[in-house]
Parts: C-alpha cells; structure tokens; sequence
C-alpha cells in the first residue's frame, strides 16, 4: 500500500490584519522503514491567546515525527501505547519549560498548542489527539471522526499539550482496519468542513479533493495540487467564513507497494 496526498496551511485574515505569525502547523509524509510503508502527519494550531504558539505548534510537529521515525527503526507499530506516547508529552513540556526560562517568557501559556497526530501502515493505525481539530476517516461511504474535537474547562476553549494534565486527558487509539482515505484539519475550518448538527466531518466538501487526489498520476506528495490548496483555502469564499488559520491534509491509499522513500513535502 502506497498514498498520494497534498497539504497546505496558510495564515489567516485576523492574523494578516494584526501582523502576528500564522499558529498553524504541520509536518506529513511517507516513510518505508525495515520495508513495511508508513504515512504520517501531525496538525498542531498555536492558542490564539499564545504569544509564541507559533514556535511551539512548529516544534510539536517535528518532535512526534522524529519520535516516530526512531520508535520504528527499532519496534513495530502496534507496540506504541499510551504510556510511550506519555513519555513524548512529557518530552515536549520539558523542552518548552526550558524555553520559557532561557527567554523568560511570562509562563507556558505563551506556548500553547494543539496536537492532532496519525501514523497509518497497511493493517495497523495509531491516533493521538488534545485540543480541538479534526482527524477524519473514509472506508465506506461517508466520513467519520476518530475523536471529537476537546472542550476546555470554560465556554469556547479547548486543551493544549502544554497543560499539567496533558499526558493525562489527550486522547489516544489504535486500529487495524485499512484505511483508504485520511483527512486531518485545524479547527480554522470547522465551519465548512462539519456538520455541527451530528457531530461528523461535513462529506461534500471532503469529495472532491479526495477524487482529485486519487487522479494524481505519481505517488506521495503532490506540489502542483497542493497549491492549488493553498489558493481554495485563501479565497474569498472561505475567508468570508473564517478569518482563522486554515490547515488541511488530505491521503488517499492506493493498492500498490514500492521498496523505497518516498519525498516528504519538507
């Protein structure tokens, strides 16, 4: 098994009016370890509140694929479980306590951030998510969430992996059912993208970027389609929607292996 997909994250309208960095990130690609073929992706979305949530999305990012590239080289995927997925939470507040000390920022609020995590292989599949956002899945017909977006301790917040309790309450599951086709979005978009009523990832508007994908002639990332991504998410029609960052990660599978790396969108 072998995907195709495209990404793209892109600032939004309040951020360009008040000349602050876009607190969205993300970090996807396709790895072939010890010859078994591994897509990835991590979305975080910096706290809007954060004044360097930029910098800490972008770390989270890095650190749990680097993580998962170095777990794989050396286990196999269906002994990740939570406890080790704990120690990397634990990783990741120690790192931005230290970086709050060495550039004495007020406290780690200033670094806080979501995470939305997926590493899927032919027959096995881990999810890991705090905060709000998105992973979508697509076997069948229509599309269902692997979690629902976390509500914070007050009306319209969310969790971040900065919090003293995130290795406690970040959510956490493993699958092995084949996945044919992934989306994983920032809550920039929720408003197009979800069917608030039933709680579900909104189909009609994940279709056509899925059937476009699938038509990509070549294998892993596709640069082309990406931007044109990239121009759908900064139209108009979407910024008349939502004035937030927009990330969005879109694979499809296809059925057919190769013994090689493939290019990461890096």
């Amino acid at each position: 098994m072998n995907w195709k997909y495209i990404a793209s994250s892109v600032k939004g309208i309040s951020h360009e009016t008040t000349n602050t960095p876009k607190q969205d990130n993300y970090k996807a690609g396709i790895l072939t370890i010890n010859g078994n073929n591994y897509l990835f992706c991590a979305v975080a979305d910096g706290a809007g509140s954060a004044k360097h949530s930029d910098i800490s999305s972008n770390f989270i990012c890095k650190l749990f694929v680097r993580k998962t590239k170095l777990w794989l080289e050396n286990n196999n995927i269906e002994n990740i479980t939570r406890d080790i997925i704990i120690e990397w939470f634990t990783y990741f507040q120690k790192v931005m306590n230290r970086t709050v000390a060495l550039y004495k920022l007020d406290s780690i609020k200033d670094l806080a951030t979501t995470l939305l995590f997926s590493i899927i292989s032919e027959n096995y599949n881990v999810f890991i998510q705090i905060g709000d956002g998105i992973i979508a899945i697509n076997n069948k017909t229509n599309m269902e969430c692997v979690f629902l977006p976390q509500n914070g301790e007050f009306l319209n917040t969310t969790n971040f992996a900065t919090q003293d309790n995130a290795p406690d309450i970040f959510m956490f599951k493993t699958t092995n059912e084949p996945i044919k086709r992934i989306a994983m979005h920032t809550d920039g978009i929720e408003q197009i993208a979800f069917d608030f009523a039933n709680q579900k990832p909104f189909t009609p508007f994940f279709t056509p970027f899925f059937n476009a994908v699938e038509k990509l002639e070549e294998f892993g990332y596709s640069e082309k389609l990406s931007k044109q991504l990239e121009m759908f998410l900064r139209s108009d029609r979407v910024n008349k929607k939502t004035d937030d960052d927009k990330t969005l990660f879109i694979a499809v599978a296809c059925g057919i292996s190769r013994n090689e790396v493939i290019q990461t969108d890096e």
